[in-house]
């Protein structure tokens, strides 16, 4: 069982922490995960060219396609990221504006060149495929919840999965991070839980 960790901050802060947490814990359990820093890798914004709807993958050449086939490599994904202003940091919502479109409904990997008879049919019902999401924001609980800044990136993410076939099974938000030198001890608890549990899972 494979398992891709996506740290999306361009800090090594509480998200990075989470993340490494998280993939410790699911290798632990026996999961094989590869980590990929999302700030290593070029991705663009999506440039409404409408692409994606006509041949459902998309144009732009950097290293989403890349991370699409990572992703199609593996059964589960633990994917962090900051919240800013409510919402996914700018590389991370690029991603998350175009990676849906690599898969099918049911989670099937489209790339350049396939026909639709080279794309096995999967009911939706049977994917395999699951993620847990990590995000972390400054501000203190209860505005950070009331406010929306960790619920809104949670939102997006789990969204954007699910349009590619990935089921979000558990999410951590790591809140009030401006007067933290480290996580604490309860969040790295659910951490490694997140990481257990995505392990058995797949």
């Amino acid at each position: 069982m494979k398992i891709i960790a996506i740290d999306t901050s361009r800090r090594r802060g509480a998200v990075s922490r989470s993340v490494e947490t998280a993939a410790t814990a699911a290798e632990a359990a026996g999961a094989v995960v590869e980590r990929v820093r999302l700030a290593e890798l070029d991705i663009r914004t999506c440039t409404g060219c409408g692409m994606c709807k006509v041949a459902g993958w998309c144009k732009i050449e950097d290293d989403l396609r890349h991370l699409a086939l990572l992703i199609d490599s593996a059964q589960g994904v633990i994917i962090g990221t900051p919240s800013y202003f409510r919402r996914p940091e700018e590389v991370t919502s690029a991603l998350l504006d175009r990676i849906g479109r690599y898969f099918a409904d049911s989670g099937q990997l489209r790339l350049p060149g396939m026909s639709p008879r080279e794309i096995a049919p999967r009911p939706v019902a049977a994917n395999t495929r699951r993620a847990v999401i990590i995000t972390a924001c400054s501000a203190p609980e209860p505005l950070a919840t009331f406010f929306g800044y960790t619920t809104g990136p949670v939102r997006h993410l789990r969204g954007a999965l699910g349009a590619g076939g990935i089921r979000t099974i558990g999410s951590l938000a790591v809140t009030g991070t401006w007067r933290q030198a480290k996580t604490p001890e309860p969040e790295r608890d659910t951490a490694r839980s997140l990481g257990r549990i995505l392990a058995g899972k797949i």
